[in-house]
């Protein structure tokens, strides 16, 4: 009853603010502030003096006045500048400021001391690019970066990931997956993307870069600033509990600028792989403009943007070559049931990408402004399945398929001034998102051809090998679809030395997901013959439990986010502000997964009475309060200086993925296997009884991440070369965390070292993982507690977690044509789950353990200890009116942390290279005995030169190492080029990893790598002793290699380029 009564307040609460004004959710911030104090000579506050602030570039003008206490305040302005600040009172002479700039998301400050004397007042400019590191808009922790800056940077990727690493805590890493960026030891997925206040983040949770686009959703050159937040304390923000990337595209002047441009780079601008030696092809190419312009001076203006990528590399190697009469005989078999499989040519490995962008700028009137905006980004590679998976295996062109990416979306915001102390601010948003791979071939059975004879890529003959063709059975029925709705409204009244902000905002993500294998079927032939004939096919096809439908075996679900907040900045004085305010965040869903059905092995009353819950349950009203404050004083000081911090609650997302498991994995579906003559028609599901179900449960207590954040910081201008210097403080608390467990584990004993043994095989062999035909299968009722039941991994919540980090930084601001920069951060974070995939089972077992359900905190997958950031921008006038630009970024940071792991399955729960290895106490070690006396001895002998011996006698902790230290220099040089008046080209290099092009053997990164394990020592179990039984040997120890993959790692790369401005 409580609960309902809750319910039906926040909706009434919700439409009311929708009702007072014409509201949308954006749950982001895409505009600037300014706010200051009048006063007179004697500085007594002016009450009523005119405030006008014209954006000089737009001609767009707004106008507030005064309160008594002489605070004005204006919001929801253009990014960047230069503005002209003008202020105006009877009796006193005018001041005006040129050359303001302000700041994505923060409120610069000006202090007017007006004269009634007779003094002509000379006008006091600011330049361009003036610091803005101090002000009382300065409270959290975060960088922030303009248009100039954002180009400015070496990037061969052209991705905001790399411009956003340049704050030293954050952490980009595996650039093979996209790159993932974490923030203060957290991961990636917590992060959240706003492009013009819209979530850009990947809304279902597949894409391994956190990215709804293949690459970065925006280009570089579209940016008018781009903001990370770690810790901010206005209660506006939300959805994240790592970093807030606010990413704001330019808008149009009253001048026609914009840019032409392309790139360029292939296989003999980088260098040759660093372990093979080998110079591997592939080229990259990038084409592009935008312009913006007036369609009204000083009223209405445009801005469009377009760009294209692409990417080709090597082809994959087709590792097994068939014989060419017996391929000719397998097609043509199949073009006589009507299906052409393709060849095997055509596979030419590409990537492309292409975005554009929209944007309206709509001064109404000086009070009122509005903004339209369309986005779109698609981009693909292909996918193939099966060609190059093994020397004994290849499939047709038509087993292949594309995994494109298409998100495109309509955002309007709507800013108006009604007094000069009351303002709102109205936004909405929508947001198609469609990640649905696309087969190359019409649907068609998959067919699996064995007995094949041919040759490997060496030449070597094989007698039986197995062709693949028709549809891959995982592609059969799959596609994730995603339609996002938001809206959200706030107004902002000043009072005083008080400026309130309320309101509210809300999201509604539908959700269509598929994942269901064989839908065609899926057959099997033993042999050419076989296959020809269409007789003794093996067919592996769908089944559904009695009483369901195909549709129950898709999640189809809508989850609804809705949030209210107050908010009060109070300015006590010029010196001290301080903003306090609390959210509130109640996720609504109103689609439950459907019950258990009902066979004879499981229902949904069995699973209750087996696990005491029920399997329906979902986050619905699972409300958060966030509270938050944070303050700026700055001191009395001859240089500048000001200690900011505070400490406030984050309430991050989850993705969609995540909460989607439990609607699929319901024991709806399994398969079954029977020989029968082969049929090209589409198999249709049959009704069978399948022996086990495999369920996934959400914690009806659930909540997405929520952690306390707090910082503390004192920023001080030295006395000698404009240096400013900043040290910062900054603390995390875990309140909720994501943790998977399976509740249908069967503990059959204890191992020697006090760990858990569970009812699965313990061996030390690569193929001991469920599923293995060999070894440990784990398939068996017999494994489970509970008959009926297999995995039920069961997505709750942990309070343990947590870290803190120290940085220490000094920057120099662009003066005299140079500036400088250098950021020290020494952190240690922990989490109990890094949460690494998007299936629940890989989110259980993707983490080191000594026990699978464990909840134990320990070092963070990507903590890193210590990161330092360094960089050097130099313009040299070398040439009249053709300044050349000189960017230097330095990188440097500890190697990735990981884990001592066994070789094979210690534990018996049937997952592999999972489980932290035990450390013996020494050669005597009453729990361990030894293959041989010569592993023993080897064992001992490298564990002594590892370091191993501080953890003698326990089960060694989870990232208890790091890599090597990993460092680059990156270059960017660009000349421009004067063509006619204002028009000008540019020429640019980007240099990655300079040090590397000096010297092959500087740059390298030598890293474990995912899923930060290394193993060491396999082991098997005496069950007569009660002993483990170790094994260790060069297979059982892995290395630490160095990474090398497609992307600009280990090695030197150089990318060319051309722009022409206007």
């Amino acid at each position: 009853m409580q609960r309902s009564i809750l319910q039906h307040l926040l909706n009434g609460l919700v439409v009311l603010c929708l009702v007072i004004a014409p509201a949308a959710f954006g749950q982001g911030i895409t505009t600037s502030a300014l706010a200051g104090f009048v006063t007179d000579a004697q500085g007594k506050p002016i009450a009523n003096a005119v405030v006008t602030v014209v954006h000089e570039p737009s001609g767009t003008k707004d106008v507030t006045t005064s309160r008594a206490s002489g605070q004005f305040n204006l919001s929801g302005l253009r990014v960047g500048g230069p503005y002209t600040v003008s202020v105006t009172s009877n009796g006193y002479r005018s001041e005006v400021r040129n050359g303001v700039y302000l700041e994505l998301g923060s409120a610069a400050e000006l202090a007017f001391g007006l004269t009634s004397e007779t003094v002509t007042m000379e006008a006091f400019k600011v330049e361009a690019d003036q610091d803005l590191t101090f002000g009382a808009g300065k409270i959290g922790a975060g960088t922030s970066f303009g248009s100039k800056q954002i180009t400015d940077v070496p990037s061969v990727r052209r991705n905001i990931q790399d411009v956003a690493v340049l704050d030293s805590r954050l952490f980009l890493n595996s650039l093979d997956q996209g790159g993932q960026l974490s923030a203060q030891g957290q991961n990636f997925r917590f992060n959240s993307l706003l492009i013009d206040g819209v979530q850009a983040n990947d809304p279902f949770g597949l894409n391994s870069s956190g990215f709804s686009s293949l690459k970065s959703p925006i280009p570089l050159e579209a940016l008018e600033s781009l903001s990370m937040e770690l810790v901010p304390y206005d209660v506006r923000r939300s959805g994240f509990t790592g970093a807030l990337i606010n990413a704001v595209t330019k808008s149009g002047t009253n001048e026609f600028h914009g840019m032409v441009y392309g790139e360029y780079t292939d296989l003999y601008d980088r260098a040759k792989n660093p372990v093979s030696g080998a110079r591997e092809f592939f080229r990259e190419r990038t084409y592009g403009f935008n312009i913006g312009g007036p369609i009204i001076p000083n009223r209405l203006f445009f801005f469009v943007s377009d760009d294209y990528f692409r990417r080709n590399t090597l082809a994959p190697a087709q590792l097994f070559l068939p014989d060419a009469n017996t391929v000719a005989q397998v097609v043509a078999r199949a073009k006589a049931v009507g299906y052409d499989p393709g060849t095997f040519t055509g596979a030419a490995s590409f990537q492309i990408q292409k975005s554009q962008i929209a944007k309206l700028d709509w001064q109404i009137a000086d009070s009122h402004r509005l903004i339209l905006q369309y986005r779109d980004n698609y981009g693909t590679a292909p996918v193939y399945t099966g060609f190059n998976s093994s020397s004994t295996t290849t499939s047709f062109s038509n087993y292949w398929y594309d995994a494109p990416l298409h998100t495109h979306g309509y955002t309007a915001q709507l800013f108006d001034t009604w007094s000069s102390n009351f303002r709102t601010e109205f936004s909405m948003a929508h947001t198609h998102y469609n990640g649905s791979p696309n087969p190359h071939g019409p649907a068609f059975p998959e067919v699996f051809i064995r007995g094949v004879p041919g040759v490997n890529s060496s030449g070597t003959a094989v007698a039986s090998g197995t062709l693949d063709l028709g549809t891959d059975a995982s592609r059969q029925l799959n596609g994730i679809i995603t339609k996002t709705d938001n809206y959200a409204f706030s107004a902002e009244y000043s009072l005083g030395n008080h400026t309130l902000t309320g309101g509210g905002d809300y999201e509604k993500k539908q959700v269509w997901d598929a994942f269901i294998a064989r839908y065609y079927g899926s057959y099997t032939f033993n042999s050419v013959a076989d296959w020809l004939a269409g007789t003794n096919g093996s067919l592996t096809q769908l089944t559904l439990s009695p009483g369901t439908s195909i549709k129950d075996a898709l999640a189809i679900y809508t989850y609804t986010q809705r949030g209210l907040y107050l908010q009060d900045l109070w300015k006590p004085s010029e010196r001290l502000t301080i903003k306090a305010g609390v959210r509130f965040d109640d996720p609504y869903v109103p689609d439950a997964p459907i019950p258990i059905p009902t066979t004879a092995a499981f229902s949904e009353t069995s699973f209750r009475n087996a696990f005491g819950m029920s399997s329906t349950t979902t986050n619905n009203g699972n409300y958060t309060i966030s509270p938050r404050v944070g303050f700026n004083y700055e001191l009395k000081s001859d240089r500048k200086t000001q200690i900011r911090g505070g400490v406030g609650l984050f309430q991050g997302t989850n993705p969609s993925v995540w909460l989607g498991n439990p609607y699929q994995n319901r024991g709806v579906t399994s398969s079954t296997t029977n020989t029968v003559a082969f049929s090209p028609t589409i198999n249709p599901p049959t009704v069978g009884a399948p022996g086990t179900a495999t369920v996934n449960v959400t914690d009806p207590s659930f909540r997405p991440p929520v952690t306390w954040k707090g910082n503390l910081a004192i920023d001080h201008t030295l006395p000698f070369g404009g240096l400013i210097v900043s040290a910062e403080y900054e603390q995390l608390v875990v309140q909720r965390a994501l943790n998977t467990l399976d509740l249908n584990l069967k503990q059959v004993g204890t191992n020697p070292d006090g760990r858990a043994q569970y009812a699965g095989q313990i061996v030390a062999a690569t193929a001991a993982g469920r599923g293995s035909s060999n070894s440990n299968p784990y398939s068996s009722a017999a494994n489970y507690q509970n008959a009926g039941f297999g995995d039920v991994l069961y997505l709750t919540n942990t309070n343990k977690g947590g870290g803190h980090d120290f940085t220490l930084s000094l920057a120099r601001p662009l003066k005299n044509n140079w500036a400088a920069s250098l950021a020290w951060t020494h952190s240690h974070y922990t989490e109990v789950s890094p949460a690494t995939s998007s299936v629940a089972q890989s989110n259980y077992n993707g983490r080191k353990i000594a026990n699978p359900n464990e909840n134990v905190a320990s070092t963070s997958n990507t903590n890193v200890p210590d990161r330092i950031v360094g960089s050097l921008s130099y313009q040299l006038n070398l040439i009249k009116n053709a300044p050349t630009y000189v960017s230097l970024i330095y990188q440097g940071r500890t190697g990735h942390n990981y884990s001592w792991v066994f070789y094979g399955d210690a534990n018996g729960d049937g997952f592999t290279f999972n489980d932290l290895f035990y450390m013996p106490s020494g050669p005597n070690d009453p729990k361990v005995r030894w293959n041989s006396a010569t592993e023993q001895a080897n064992f001992f002998a490298y564990a002594q030169a590892a370091g191993l011996n501080q953890f003698a006698g326990q089960i060694v902790p989870r990232n208890s190492e790091t890599s090597p230290w990993v460092q680059t220099i990156d270059l960017k040089f660009t000349q421009t080029i004067p063509i006619y008046k204002r028009v000008k080209g540019e020429l640019y290099l980007n240099v990655l990893n300079l040090g590397n092009l000096l010297n092959r053997k500087w740059g390298l990164q030598q890293e474990v790598v995912f899923s930060y394990g290394r193993s060491i020592a396999g082991t098997t179990y005496d069950p007569a002793t009660k002993q483990y039984v170790y094994t260790f040997t060069p297979q059982t120890l892995d290395p630490v290699p160095v990474v090398n993959n497609d992307q600009p790692v280990s090695r030197w790369q150089i990318q060319s380029g051309v722009r022409i401005r206007f």
